[in-house]
């Protein structure tokens, strides 16, 4: 789960932070077959679950993988990447993958990553190489999406969260509880960290520029309000930083536009970024008008075909929670119901 600053609901993030978020290694996918949206639910409720969105006929099923396989997904489903058609769901507190089948909802297996195995985002190279980093082992654990079985795993910095692909490398955020400030490189020859990288405090979220970049999104300090987040870029080639843009109110999971806009959540509600000339728009869609209660947006992911924004509000954390989608002028559309805690977004194609 992402990580919130405002006092008063601080200590809600600290039970809810072994969730983590996001749909940040996804590449940009057009909706034509509809919309899936990861619920964390309750941290050791055991209360997760898929709702699956069609924007051509706005119906919703809430509740789309237990009602397809007479069970819950498992506790604390926080992320998903999309492979052949395929959903790998990280189980965060259930150690687990859980592989679904997009068409038909069907659980497919799952990949058993041990005790303490704490998946946080997922990569997935080919039909024979998939990786995950483990929030608990600080590792990133290598497995192979076909047998669904766990290969290898690679030590990197303490507890990763995002993860990006680049030049036959995988580039991991380690974002320490916070208190971190590095990235680390695996080279997908050796299998091994070449390179670490110093970035920003607590960087959590990565994803690729259009450009072909890594981006690192830094959270910033939630107790030392002077060392800022924000979002720095790194050439893939010669591991070099190419440009940052530091941030008030501390900056978290971003949707990419192709048009280089950068659409981002942070503690006011949702920025943009315009990237071409690095203007900030810090307060684009004020918080308040998206969750009432705590003016806190959950999750982000931009519609390219469609050019929409979709926005999860968690409400108040123990409640069902909603999608509301925007146009690209910020104005609200519509909106449709979650489980509880709509922690990441995804289009299907």
């Amino acid at each position: 789960m992402k990580a919130k600053n405002l006092i008063i609901i601080f200590v809600l993030s600290v039970l809810f932070y072994s969730c983590s978020k996001d749909n940040s290694t996804q590449p940009i996918q057009p909706v034509t077959k509809g919309v899936f949206v990861i619920n964390e639910g309750l941290y050791q409720q055991n209360n997760s679950e898929i709702t699956f969105y069609d924007p051509s006929t706005d119906q919703t099923i809430t509740n789309f993988y237990s009602s397809k396989n007479g069970k819950i997904i498992g506790d604390n489903a926080n992320s998903m990447y999309i492979f052949d058609k395929k959903g790998f769901v990280a189980v965060d507190g259930s150690n687990k993958i859980e592989v679904i089948d997009l068409e038909n909802g069907q659980s497919l297996g799952i990949i058993d990553l041990g005790q303490n195995g704490s998946p946080r985002e997922i990569f997935i190279l080919n039909s024979n190489r998939g990786f995950v980093t483990s929030f608990s082992k600080n590792k990133v654990i290598e497995f192979n999406p076909s047998t669904l079985s766990v290969i290898r795993e690679i030590p990197v910095g303490n507890y990763p969260e995002g993860l990006a692909y680049a030049n036959n490398k995988l580039f991991v955020a380690n974002s320490d509880l916070g208190n971190g400030n590095t990235v680390s490189v695996i080279d997908l020859n050796s299998n091994s960290v070449i390179k670490t990288i110093t970035v920003g405090t607590n960087p959590r979220f990565v994803n690729l520029s259009n450009d072909g970049r890594i981006i690192i999104g830094c959270s910033g300090d939630w107790f030392n309000l002077s060392k800022l987040g924000g979002y720095y870029f790194i050439n893939p080639v010669n591991l070099t930083i190419t440009d940052s843009i530091i941030l008030s109110y501390h900056p978290q999971d971003l949707a990419l536009a192709k048009d280089n806009i950068l659409y981002y959540i942070n503690d006011k509600g949702i920025g943009k970024i315009n990237l071409n000339t690095k203007n900030v728009d810090t307060v684009f869609i004020d918080g308040m008008a998206i969750n009432d209660i705590y003016g806190i947006a959950y999750s982000i992911a931009f519609d390219e075909i469609n050019q929409k924004l979709y926005i999860g509000n968690p409400k108040n954390f123990t409640q069902n929670g909603e999608v509301k989608i925007y146009d690209r002028d910020g104005n609200f559309i519509k909106k449709f119901e979650t489980k509880i805690n709509p922690g990441a977004i995804y289009f299907y194609r």
